[in-house]
């Protein structure tokens, strides 16, 4: 007797999981939350604590891939994943480019979604070299955008704009200091997080919360 109740709380144990996941999936609401970075001011609404103003990332304008000039004002009231690279890097840039590439697959036919990678390298990484690197990864030019410009501009951007490091190691000739992070903006222009770009679930989170931020507008509408 005493066998046949171990056995059946074992089974009552391994089922509550399931349950539980089948209860929330169906009857559940998603209050996944995302930060938002350097808030400034909020007021409390009948949808709770809501952030009403906070730093915005700068406007910016550099050269794209297509030898164009790209302004922030193209971002305007979309979503935007942003990092920092440079061509001639072997290491974690091929990782984050591959990375960004799943990011691209997921929001290749939504038009609301746009990423922006920025060299650190732009002495090299002329317009020319960065269309032959959009071109390997199958960069979508109008849904991912390779900038190059003015290196101090560029560095400046990343610091205070983004607050990633972003420079250049003097007494080396090839070797570039920069984050190996994706940045998440939504459609204010405020920083919604920061991701590993080399690290596969951490940017399994981005896109889910991409996703989230994408709800979230269609509520607000």
């Amino acid at each position: 007797m005493k066998y046949l109740i171990r056995i059946g709380l074992l089974f009552v144990i391994l089922l509550l999981p399931i349950f539980f996941i089948l209860f929330f999936n169906v009857f559940g609401e998603n209050h996944h939350r995302l930060f938002v970075f350097q808030p400034v001011d909020s007021v409390e609404t009948d949808k709770g604590y809501q952030i009403t103003k906070a730093f915005t990332v700068p406007p910016f304008s550099f050269t794209s891939q297509e030898g164009t000039i790209f302004s922030s004002d193209r971002l305007k009231g979309k979503i935007y994943v942003a990092n920092f690279i440079f061509t001639r890097c072997e290491t974690q840039c091929k990782q984050m480019t591959n990375q960004m590439v799943r990011v691209q697959e997921a929001f290749k036919d939504n038009p609301t979604v746009s990423i922006v990678s920025f060299t650190v390298d732009p002495e090299f990484d002329t317009v020319k070299v960065l269309k032959q690197y959009a071109n390997a990864y199958g960069a979508l030019p109008s849904k991912w955008y390779f900038l190059t410009g003015e290196k101090d501009k560029i560095y400046n951007l990343g610091q205070t704009g983004f607050f990633v490091s972003t420079m250049e190691e003097q007494g080396l000739p090839i070797s570039f200091l920069h984050s190996e992070k994706f940045i998440l903006v939504d459609q204010h222009g405020w920083i919604r997080g920061f991701y590993d770009g080399t690290d596969q679930k951490e940017v399994d989170r981005l896109i889910m919360e991409i996703q989230v931020l994408e709800d979230i507008a269609l509520k607000d509408e």
